[in-house]
């Protein structure tokens, strides 16, 4: 939503990929028109910069190329982590955004690529989020997960077309399609409607491995 944001200016994203009035002036309208709508915040800059700028490298076992997948914010896997505070304060800036552009405060929040650890669980819990988005990689149902002050409440996301409560897809295929995605929200249930159970003591962690495995997997070209 931000013109002037680094990642614009940076090149890291094309400078014309920021949401355009037309998005934002709809979403000004989503509150009054479609109140089942829940909004959500996905990170502040959507890229570690660590990454963005490391060389691709070759992998010398299958000759494949080695490179590090940049779109990621909350947590890296080959830098030392942040703290609860750090990830607090850009959660914060990409909060006090939303609500200035669109006038709502989002109250779930989404770690850019699904990457993550437990700091950024406790900060998006003290930052106000009742609600915390992963990748559901296995079938795994909505839980909820006690964190220090409260719960979070856990939505495994799955990508549009497979079976689940909430799915992903991505900006620039919702504005080159956007009737098809507003016939997806006209038929959407709020979030209230969802059940969640206890956290699974066995899947749970086995699907945040899973995610953090994957991105090794797909860095490295072993795909």
């Amino acid at each position: 939503m931000l013109p002037e944001h680094k990642c614009f200016k940076n090149r890291v994203y094309p400078n014309n990929y920021y949401y355009n009035k037309d998005i934002v002036s709809f979403l000004k309208i989503i509150p009054r028109d479609y109140p089942h709508v829940t909004f959500g915040q996905q990170g502040f800059s959507h890229y570690c910069p660590d990454c963005y700028n490391t060389e691709i490298k070759t992998n010398t076992k299958n000759g494949r190329k080695f490179s590090r997948d940049p779109w990621h914010e909350n947590r890296c896997l080959y830098n030392p982590t942040l703290s609860f505070g750090e990830q607090t304060v850009f959660m914060a800036r990409g909060k006090e955004i939303i609500e200035d552009k669109v006038g709502i405060s989002p109250i779930m929040y989404v770690p850019p690529n699904y990457q993550y650890d437990k700091n950024t669980k406790i900060a998006a819990e003290h930052s106000g989020f009742e609600y915390f988005a992963t990748k559901g990689l296995i079938n795994i149902p909505p839980y909820t997960e006690v964190i220090e002050d409260g719960k979070l409440k856990v939505l495994p996301e799955r990508k549009l077309g497979q079976e689940g409560e909430i799915f992903y897809t991505h900006y620039d295929k919702m504005k080159d399609n956007f009737d098809k995605y507003l016939e997806i929200i006209n038929s959407s249930d709020s979030l209230s409607m969802i059940w969640f159970q206890e956290k699974p003591i066995v899947h749970a962690p086995l699907n945040e491995k899973l995610i953090f495995m994957s991105k090794i997997v797909r860095d490295k070209g072993l795909r």
